[in-house]
This record gives structure tokens, sequence and C-alpha cells, in this order.
């Protein structure tokens, strides 16, 4: 598997965090591995909580419900979009057209879905991540650890119940021995994962947040129909004709719909802030990504083992991804910009925009938010009330961080966050 890929595949499985035959020590990582392995994950949920409680093995404990509950974030949110046919429609289109779909499964028979519906989904995400937030936050800075097999990975993802062949992910990481057997792939994540793992939950929680905070109902009446094959929308109760049916330009019917949804949902791309105080809270998840971020790598350049470790200091050599070796000008680089980040969501630092001299004011967006147009944004126009004189980010902060990186500064940054 190439490089960025495996990166992601092993990414989103540390969030899961997900575990198989009891290889751990300690009874939280017992529990952890044996219930994400076998579950029901709640039973988990349960006993972590009692062991949090007690006075030995407590943020362990507590690493071990973080990770849980983000185990079941994913679960329940990989469920409902296949319970719906997220972009199987879209899937199908890009056979039509010759490029290959991916490994993104498509449900064969998706259920009808309403904006209210979808909507509930996004918010059943954030709490779900909150409840893990608010475990991994328990843990604050003590010592905590727990190892787990991710080569085992598996979750119900499809909603059906069970555990089956399907439902093995770790062969998406982990190595192959010579008689085909996957390779055990340990992960030691310790309290600067904690940290790190909140920062995805929030990181997560504000794009869902910037999701709720605005009225899409626009784009989801016209075009959504690509994205979930069902929608309940005006368009589907207008649309007629036979699938296979040809077009004015003899096109099927089916891959025309698809190409006209594409073009419908970037042109209703123009939608109202209508929660001003969830649009804030977006703002703040972000600000406490990079301060979390900050604490993270504190906690790991102090750090004194070297055991199988997730997101490795430059002092430490057992980075289970050795394809992306961390160094300490990395790690400078990558808080470098965590620092200008910071000022841009403070506004005292401008974002360029390709047909203005002065830069934008991303503060002033969040606190005098207007309709979000992608079209007016890329073209300039819904730029022009937050432009403003001041220190603009340089394409040379970022171009210098790239040659740091080698090229591969987005693929540390999914690794980073």
């Amino acid at each position: 598997m190439p490089l960025p890929l495996r990166t992601l595949a092993a990414a989103a499985l540390s969030l899961l965090a997900l575990g198989g035959p009891c290889r751990a020590e300690g009874v939280a990582a017992d529990l952890v591995q044996t219930y994400l392995a076998k579950g029901p994950i709640s039973q988990a949920d349960e006993k972590l909580v009692a062991l949090a409680a007690g006075t030995t093995g407590s943020a362990d404990a507590q690493l071990g419900l973080g990770l849980i509950r983000s185990a079941r974030a994913f679960e329940h949110l990989a469920q409902s979009l296949y319970k719906y046919g997220f972009i199987s429609k879209a899937r199908e289109l890009s056979g039509m057209a010759g490029i290959e779909p991916g490994s993104i499964a498509a449900n064969p028979n998706p259920e009808p879905i309403t904006y209210e519906q979808f909507r509930g989904i996004l918010q059943t995400f954030i709490t779900d991540l909150e409840a893990s937030e608010t475990a991994l936050a328990a843990v604050g800075d003590k010592p905590a650890k727990l190892k787990v097999d991710l080569s085992v990975a598996r979750f119900d993802w499809n909603g059906d119940g069970k555990i089956g062949p399907e439902d093995q992910f770790g062969a998406a990481i982990a190595d192959h021995d010579d008689n085909g057997n996957l390779k055990p792939f340990i992960v030691g994540f310790d309290t600067a994962d904690a940290k790190w793992l909140r920062g995805y939950d929030n990181l997560l929680m504000a794009t869902a947040k910037a999701w709720l905070a605005h009225d899409f109902t626009e784009s989801w009446d016209a075009g959504f129909g690509l994205i979930f094959p069902k929608a309940k929308s005006s368009m589907a109760q207008a649309d007629g004709g036979s699938p296979d049916s040809p077009t004015l330009f003899e096109v099927p019917k089916r891959q025309a719909d698809g190409i006209a949804d594409f073009i419908t949902l970037i042109h209703t791309i123009r939608w109202p802030v209508t929660d001003k105080a969830m649009w804030g809270e977006v703002r703040q998840h972000l600000k406490k990504v990079i301060a979390l971020n900050r604490e993270t790598w504190a906690l790991a350049r102090a750090e004194t083992d070297d055991d199988h470790e997730w997101l490795p200091a430059p002092q430490q050599k057992s980075g289970v991804l050795s394809g992306l070796p961390v160094t300490q000008e990395r790690v400078d680089a990558w808080l470098g910009l965590m620092t200008q980040l910071d000022a841009v969501l403070d506004g005292k630092l401008l974002i360029p925009h390709w047909r203005f001299v002065k830069g934008v004011n991303l503060a002033k967006v969040f606190e005098q938010p207007k309709s979000f147009d992608l079209v007016l944004w890329i073209t300039g126009p819904a730029a022009l009330p937050y432009l403003a004189d001041g220190p603009t980010m340089s394409d040379s902060d970022w171009g210098q961080a790239s040659r740091v990186f080698e090229g591969n500064l987005w693929t540390y940054a999914f690794y980073f966050n």
C-alpha cells in the first residue's frame, strides 16, 4: 500500500483504537482489547467507568474509556452513513466514467433520508465525540499506557450486528508474513496520545458544527441526491424517467443526473449562518486543537521510554510508522505553523486572497458571519467585508514547511493533527 494511504488507514484505526485478542498488560488494556474485538462496546464503557473510579490505574482506564468512546463515535457514524447509502451513487458514477471508485463499500439497498435526519447524524457524532473528549481530558498529564494490536482491528461498520471478514480493517496497515498471515501491529498509546486524540475529537467537532451552524437546505433539496441516493427532496419528488433512458445528449439518465446534481450542488453552496453561537464554537474547537498540539509535543519530548510509539518524539526510535520519521526540525516546523494558525484565528495574522493586496481577517468571519457562498469566496466578492491591512501569511512559510517535510506536509498534517 502506498505510504500516504497506509498512513491514513493507520491514523483512522488509531482513532478507533481497535483491538483483538488480549496482548496488552493491565486490566484497562485487557478490557479495551476484549470488548473492541467482541463487543458490545457499551459494556466496556461501563466497566472502564467503574475502573476509573478506583485509585489504581485510573489514568489507564480513562485513556481506555476515551479510546472506546472514539471507536463508538466512528462506528455510529459509519453505520448511519452506510444505512443511507452515503456516496454510493458517486461511486457508481465514477465507475461508469472509468475511474477506480476505491474501497468504500456501497449499500445495495439504502434507506430514504431527510435533511433533518442527516443533521441528526452530525449531532450524534458530536455528542459521541464530546463523551470521548471528556474521558480523555480526565487523563490530564498523569502517566497512562495502553498497548493494542491494530493488526486485528475490526468494528461493525455496516450495523449488521456481526463481526465478519468484511469488518477486519487491520489488513490496511499490517504486513503479512511468508504464510500470508497478518503480523502484529502493536501500538503503545500513552498520555501524549490522549492529548493527540483529544485534538482530533475537537477537530472533528469543529467540522460537524461548521455544517450544523449553517442552513444548507437549498443544497440538500437540489443536489444531495449525489451523496445519498434516496435523499428526500424536491428534486427527488419531481424527477422522472427510466434510469436507463438516454438524455438529449445520448447520455444514460442516471449518469446525466449525477453530473447535473454535482453542478447544482456547487452552485447552491451559499449557506446562511443560522446558529451564530455554534459557529463561534467552531473557532474555539480549532484553537483547542492548537493548544492540545503544543501539550502533546511537550509530553512526548519529556518521555523517557521508547515503546511502540504512535507519535514518537525526535529522541524516540520505535515509532510504529517507520515511513514517517519524526525529527526535531519537523516538530519545530509544525509547531511554528500552529503558532501562525493561532494568530490567524485571532485575526492577528491575515489570510491572503489571490485577488487582493489586503488580507482576510478570519476572526471577523467568525464574529460577523455572513452566508457562506463558495463561488463568491473563490472569485472575491464574499471576502470584501473581511479585508484588512496588516501582516499576512506568506506562501514562503508554507513552502519552507513543505521542504522540511520533504513534500509530505499534508500527510504529516493528518498524522500530527
